[in-house]
């Protein structure tokens, strides 16, 4: 019997070694975007798209120091622009959220010094803090997966607003000359 507790004791070892040596630990295939998650990138890209494709008429503000245009254009087209990154840096994979989180911050921090620079009418510090938000926003926008059709529904969304414009300002001139049709034609001699 004493034998036999050393060859079983050395068996057990081998036997317990090759079971861990052969086991594969489950390969895990690493995170994609599924179709739902680059639709929500999509949705959430467009007011990215929008935006950069407006930001030249921020410089143009700055350019001519409009700053009272400037500070509307901060506060209107690009007051949502915080919200928007946010939704779309969470959207993205685990690994890309914190570098874009990141970028975000550095975009919103140069939105803020634009703000300040305006409010002081400081065309040095708008223009410098104006042309490192634009090329951040740009490298934000690399780090961003681009669905095909997410350009082509902004310059649709762009479009439609156009669209909506013309339509306005076609019913307001109809409405004027209703009215001034409506007002009678006073003639001194009568």
């Amino acid at each position: 019997m004493k034998i036999f507790r050393p060859i079983l004791s050395l068996i057990l070892v081998l036997a317990t070694t090759l079971l861990v040596s052969c086991g594969s630990p489950t390969a895990s295939a690493p995170p994609t975007y599924t179709p739902d998650k680059l639709q929500k990138i999509k949705i959430y890209r467009i007011p990215l798209d929008v935006a950069r494709q407006r930001i030249p008429e921020l410089g143009e503000y700055i350019e001519k120091e409009d700053w009272v245009n400037a500070d509307s254009f901060l506060h209107g087209p690009l007051g949502l622009i915080r919200r928007d990154l946010t939704y779309l840096s969470k959207a993205l994979l685990p690994d890309e959220q914190e570098p874009a989180l990141e970028m975000a911050k550095d975009i919103f921090k140069h939105i803020e010094n634009i703000d300040v620079a305006v409010d002081e009418n400081d065309y040095k510090v708008a223009v410098s803090q104006y042309k490192e938000m634009v090329s951040d926003l740009d490298a934000y926008s690399s780090l961003i997966p681009k669905p095909q059709e997410s350009a082509n529904q902004a310059d649709k969304a762009m479009d439609s607003a156009k669209n909506v414009f013309e339509g306005v300002k076609e019913e307001v001139a109809e409405t004027i000359d209703e009215i001034e049709e409506a007002i009678p034609d006073f003639d001194e001699n009568a």
